[in-house]
Parts: structure tokens; sequence; C-alpha cells
């Protein structure tokens, strides 16, 4: 097996350079084939996943070490190619890790490194791919993708000032729900219409619109429960804003996994759906963000494999 390891150094406040240091002192003492290379800017795992991809069979497996952020741009770099597909890995070294919750991939970086090199074959996972017909673009999620609450959530707290202080004290969890409590009562509703299976469903007051590729957001908020990585389908979850002491309890119920059993969530689950939102609102994609605006999403599904043995449950 031929290994290139691709490092963003600066995932979770300096976590990727730590988490490297590591790996490399486990690689370098044994006799394992593998090259690396470091990420230098925003968008730049994506240019150096994509040059990986066409090396094809120059590689075996993509081994990632980074956030969600990170993985997510390689899987993208790596889609970008018309070579064949390129099994990747993962050791998670972020702040959410939420992908390797949804995967079972430990995030103790020694063990993460022993799923990879024990595996044997790769494992197919499902990949959310998203149109936005709106404004012309497209691409994939392997988190969420989220419309409203959340989304203003992630807006607010990447752009405030002490996110970073708070990151590097490994209390980043603290920045995100003091946010939360800022856009429950600035968050307004918005009209959704989703179409799935034939049928449409319109909400002229949502508050909040989850599309998920597994169960986790938010570094662990389960909200998705019964949504699984390695089955081709997606799951959407829609919240009503009906009046304050209902959506209180929704999000309360959201902040403690259970939203899916709210009187106000709906959950809709396909292969394929279709949502348009109005006015304009955040988004985020796994944790990034494409901007406020009107969504006009078709969701599909496709699958990757990924050369990493999963935890056992």
């Amino acid at each position: 097996m031929r290994y290139l390891f691709l490092i963003n150094p600066h995932s979770g406040s300096g976590k990727g350079m730590a988490v490297w240091q590591k790996i490399h002192h486990y690689l370098a003492s044994r006799q394992i084939d593998y090259r690396y290379v470091f990420s230098k800017y925003p968008g730049h795992p994506r240019e150096l996943a994509a040059q990986c991809g066409q090396r094809r069979p120059a590689i075996d497996c993509l081994v990632v070490i980074g956030g969600d952020g990170t993985l997510h741009e390689a899987f993208s770099g790596l889609l970008m190619t018309e070579a064949p597909s390129c099994p990747i890995a993962y050791i998670p070294a972020g702040t959410g890790n939420d992908f390797a919750r949804g995967y079972r991939i430990s995030t103790k970086p020694l063990v993460a490194l022993q799923q990879i090199l024990n595996n044997r074959q790769p494992h197919p996972i499902n990949v959310g791919c998203y149109r936005d017909l709106n404004a012309g673009e497209a691409g994939i999620f392997l988190n969420n993708f989220g419309i409203g609450f959340d989304a203003a959530i992630v807006h607010a707290t990447n752009h405030s000032r002490a996110k970073e202080w708070l990151n590097h004290h490994h209390l980043g969890t603290f920045s995100y729900i003091f946010k939360a409590v800022h856009v429950l009562f600035t968050q307004p509703a918005f009209e959704l219409r989703v179409a799935c299976q034939g049928k449409e469903k319109v909400f002229p007051r949502a508050f909040l619109a989850i599309a998920s590729n597994h169960p986790y957001i938010g570094g662990g908020i389960c909200v998705a429960p019964d949504q699984r990585i390695d089955v081709r389908q997606l799951e959407l979850v829609v919240v009503e804003k009906r009046g304050w002491l209902s959506l209180l309890g929704a999000m309360l119920a959201f902040a403690s996994g259970r939203i899916t059993s709210s009187s106000s969530a709906h959950v809709f689950r396909d292969s394929q759906l279709s949502y348009r939102v109005r006015p304009a609102q955040y988004g985020q994609i796994d944790g990034e963000e494409p901007g406020r605006r009107a969504f006009s999403l078709e969701l599909t599904c496709r699958d990757y494999p990924v050369r990493q043995e999963p935890l056992a449950k």
C-alpha cells in the first residue's frame, strides 16, 4: 500500500500539526510506504487532492489529517477528477469531528491510523451532492447542509472575535452555545417548499432545515439518529416556528439530540430531495458558509470508497 498524507497543520488551532507529529513518528519507525504534503491556504486541500486523483494508480490511499472542512475539500478535489476513484481515509484533527463520529473513526490519532493500516478493502460510503439552481453552483456535503437556525449560528460563531481564542483553549463549544442563544431570538421564520417522492409540502414559517448524510452535527449533536453514512439516502429535518413555547421545546430537543421526536419537526428521507427557501437565509455546508441567499436546491447521492475499518459499535 502506498499512502499520501495530506495535512492541514492549522486545523483545530494547530491540532493538525500535533497529530501529524505523532503519526509521522510512528510511520518513520516502521516499513510503511508513505509520502506527505501540507496544505498552505484555504482551497489548497482541494487542489492537492485533485492532483492526487490524477496520479492514480501511483497512490493507493489519500489520508487526510485535519478537520471536517479539510476533509470536505479533499473529497471535493478527488471528485473533480475523471480518474478512477482514489480511496480516502481520515485522521480527525479538528474541533467538531462529526464525520469521524458518523463513520466511527477514533479521535485518538494512532488508533485512527491503525483503522487505516489494518483495513483490507475499501468501504463505500454515501456522499450528499447538491445543485443550487438559483446560484448555478454544485458541490458535495459529507455531514450536513443546513439552512436557517444552525447556519446562522455557524455564521455568528465564525465571525466572532473570541472564536480563535476559545478554540485554542478547547472551549469552542461555549462560543457555539452562546451564539445559539442569541440566534434563537434573532433568526426569522422563512418559507420552505419541499418536494419528496412526488409530493410537495409547504412550510410558511420554517425555522430550520438540515439535510444530513449521517447522524451528527455541531460537534456531536444527534440531529438524524436513523441516518447511516453507508446507506444511499439523505434525511431532511424541518422545524417550524409555530410559537415561542413550542420553538423553545424544539430547540431543547435539538440540543439534546431528540429533534426528530419534536411535534414541530418534520422528517423527509430519500435519495433525491429538492427544496426552495425564501427570502434569503444563511446556509452552511459541513460548517463552511456558501453565503446568505434564497436557495433552490436539488440533492442527490453518490458512493465513494473509504479505505478505513470502522470501529465496532
